[in-house]
């Protein structure tokens, strides 16, 4: 029987998992920080040769383009044909790792979806949306195919949306979307503030502790998303709804104002688009190793 290894790669964390063609589950997954790997083509090489792979699906952050993606927030460059052919595979598929979010929510249960809104779906279109290290963002279209974005690279959002925040002017701190709206928007922001450099984890560690700058910084994230989230599901018609995927969301999504979010969704639209945006689900996408099971999902829908 075929074994299939699965690797997403982020922007701080690689990891892998191990499959069999013909089922859908995973085995023995790992997570590895990304800067402890010294060479990645090397540490793939390894497990494909000490596991006996013959299928690969890898996931990553950055656009794919003729079959290659240079990732976004590292300097590294994959190529699916030269890794098929340099490890021998039967198949290598390389999917923008949005691109697979959007393929993991084929067989997701309910369950591992919190509901953020409720809505009335009104088509088969779905916007993903993730804020990480980074900003991910992807469409599935009606019919199943996954389109995945670079919105988290775009600008004509930035300087909207610093209001939210309380900052008046834009800076060399705030250039792409994903400066204002992303893990490390929130620790951007927080420095900006304070002058006090700690990860967004940590801000979030400080709001649960009463600290007024967090708050403030979590708010107009919240704002913020919801504000990126409103003009995205307009752009892409997502009758489907919106979900939003991430560790870091998890809690952020816990302990963020749900009314404020809400509010902020609707806010400053026509009322013909307000109805709409009414009839949206919004989710928190729950599921652990999402990509992973996308990338599964993916192959095991091409192979």
């Amino acid at each position: 029987m075929s074994k299939i290894l699965l690797i997403d790669i982020g922007g701080t964390n690689i990891r892998y998992a191990f499959a069999e063609d013909g089922f859908n589950h995973l085995d023995s997954t790992k997570k590895i920080p990304l800067d402890t790997i010294d060479n990645f083509h090397t540490f793939v090489s390894d497990i494909v040769n000490s596991k006996n792979i013959d299928n690969l699906v890898i996931s990553a952050a950055g656009p794919k383009i003729n079959g290659s993606i240079t990732m976004t927030n590292r300097d590294l460059s994959i190529n699916e044909q030269e890794l098929k052919c340099n490890l021998n595979l039967k198949s290598c598929s390389l999917l923008n790792d949005w691109e697979s979010i959007g393929y993991s929510l084929s067989d997701i249960e309910e369950a591992e979806i919190g509901l953020i809104k409720n809505g009335n779906p009104f088509n088969g279109n779905t916007f993903f949306i993730g804020p990480g290290t980074g900003l991910g963002a992807a469409f599935k279209m009606e019919g199943g195919v996954v389109v995945p974005t670079e919105i988290g690279n775009t600008t004509g959002l930035t300087n909207s949306l610093l209001k939210n925040y309380g900052i008046e002017k834009s800076s060399e701190k705030f250039v792409t979307l994903e400066d204002v709206v992303s893990g490390s928007a929130i620790s951007r922001v927080y420095e900006y503030k304070t002058g006090e450099k700690i990860s967004s984890e940590n801000v979030v560690k400080l709001l649960r502790d009463g600290d007024k700058t967090a708050k403030q910084v979590i708010e107009g994230f919240t704002k913020s998303l919801a504000e990126v989230i409103s003009d995205m599901a307009l752009n892409f018609i997502s009758g489907n709804g919106v979900y939003i995927a991430g560790s870091l969301m998890r809690t952020i999504v816990e302990l963020m104002d749900k009314d404020l979010f809400v509010e902020h969704f609707m806010s400053n639209k026509k009322e013909i688009h307000k109805n709409l945006l009414e009839r949206m689900p919004i989710g928190m996408i729950n599921r652990e190793h999402a990509c992973l099971l996308g990338n599964l999902n993916y192959y095991n829908q091409n192979k």
